[in-house]
């Protein structure tokens, strides 16, 4: 009897691997899963960071995906790494030593960099830091920085005082708007030009570290940032939005697979057991079916999520309490179609127990359709889950495409033309959800046939 199961399981996976569409989502479901185990090797530490404006800001800031360079060169770009080209370390006279640190590196693109992020510290206190930025046509900025981004990353905003006196000075007048490309102009434009036209050619920078006690440089290296990043851009405080996608990946099939799991589990089985029985038991179970079927869900799980601390599981399970009495009216309708098989009337004729006739004859039919609507409901659960993060009702410390969007909602990416920020989250719900309708379809057309 076993063997029988056995063979004919093969043959109904066998069934399934041979229509097109159920082949095509097990090879993306695969896929998507080789994507959650990267995702999940990612140390916790990334995870708690997402929410931290600070951990992002040698990114840069609200910039299109890289790849948009290819389309347009001249205009887009990626950001350089630069390192030190000569340190030179002394000490002139008692108490007083002196490190210099000398960068070079060739600029052709037309535009100057999205933000400069200097990257220098010591071991040691620093009395003072100066930086001698020299363009290609011999003119130098001399850039004092404040005591307190000594021996920390700083960028241009840190020193901007010092670069709007230099602005000033060029071009007699002070930028009524003042942000990281502007200030990064005057480095990178030409002083001839009255600071329109970038120069390209070789930069100098020189970093001068004086401090009152021996010293080493434990690092030093400059950021020149690009306006693009990445496979997807950047958001509006510079995080990555291919990160922000793959972190997203497991709580969404997590919270996916769990709401239909137990939404298609308690569906069937009550269903089944209504048209089973049939009569007033089937009338009152239906009634309660249908009070759940009118409930509001969106309404309803944004008022519960308000009064109760949002968790994945919790979350998860509302959804699913919100969805089974679909799947009831499903399964009710073929308990029905089989309950009037002469084998069902035969059993009962011959006094077999009804939880056996139940087990023995509706079950086992009602089980392909069961495994069949678990991956089609998986879609339902995730688009539910992602929509309540939409609104803000997510649990915490997780990242989610919901939140994403919802960030990009708050931050008005679309009227500023931050296309990327609404567009990659957005796909995802979609990619996501094909597999499992794949899937779901073809185990349906192996299990039902062509009904």
């Amino acid at each position: 009897m076993s063997r029988v199961k056995e063979s004919s399981l093969y043959k109904q996976f066998k069934e399934f691997i041979g229509t097109k569409i159920g082949l095509a989502g097990l090879i993306i479901l695969l896929v998507l899963l080789v994507f959650t185990g990267i995702a999940l090797s990612i140390p916790s530490k990334v995870y708690s960071s997402w929410n931290n404006p600070a951990a992002w800001s040698e990114y840069p800031a609200h910039v299109p995906p890289s790849w948009i360079s290819i389309f347009y060169p001249n205009k887009y770009f990626t950001t350089q790494k630069i390192s030190p080209t000569n340190t030179t370390y002394f000490s002139p006279s008692k108490n007083i030593y002196i490190n210099i640190i000398t960068f070079s590196f060739n600029w052709t693109k037309t535009l100057p960099a999205y933000n400069v992020y200097f990257i220098v510290s010591t071991n040691t206190s620093i009395i003072e830091e100066v930086i001698y930025w020299t363009k290609p046509d011999g003119s130098t900025i001399q850039l004092t920085i404040p005591s307190e981004e000594f021996n920390i990353p700083f960028d241009l905003t840190s020193i901007r005082n010092t670069i709007l006196s230099y602005i000033t000075s060029i071009t007699g007048k002070t930028p009524s708007i003042i942000n990281s490309t502007v200030l990064s102009s005057a480095l990178f434009n030409s002083p001839k030009s009255n600071l329109t036209v970038t120069e390209d050619g070789k930069y100098l920078v020189k970093v001068e570290i004086i401090s009152s006690r021996p010293m080493n440089q434990t690092k030093a290296e400059i950021l020149l940032l690009g306006n693009s990043y990445g496979l997807m851009g950047t958001d509006y405080f510079g995080r990555p939005l291919d990160l922000g996608i793959l972190l997203g990946l497991p709580n969404a099939l997590e919270i996916g697979a769990l709401t239909s799991l137990v939404s298609v589990l308690v569906g069937i089985f009550v269903g089944g057991i209504s048209g089973y029985l049939g009569g007033n038991k089937d009338s009152v179970i239906q009634w309660f079916t249908l009070v759940f079927l009118a409930l509001p869900a969106l309404p309803f799980l944004v008022a519960v999520s308000f009064v109760t601390e949002p968790n994945l599981v919790l979350e998860a399970l509302l959804i699913a309490f919100l969805s089974w009495p679909f799947y009831a009216i499903i399964a009710r309708s073929m308990a029905l179609s089989i309950k009037s098989n002469s084998y069902v009337e035969a059993d009962r004729l011959l006094g077999v127990p009804s939880y056996r006739v139940f087990l023995l004859h509706f079950m086992p039919r009602l089980i392909p359709v069961t495994i069949a609507y678990m991956a089609l409901g998986v879609p339902a659960g995730i688009l539910l889950a992602q929509t309540l993060a939409f609104l803000g009702i997510a649990p915490a410390n997780i990242v989610t495409w919901g939140g994403i969007l919802d960030a990009a909602e708050t931050y008005q990416a679309q009227v500023n033309g931050w296309w990327w920020w609404v567009v990659f989250p957005g796909a995802m719900i979609v990619i996501v959800a094909i597999p499992f309708v794949l899937i779901g379809f073809a185990i349906e057309r192996v299990a039902l046939g062509e009904r």
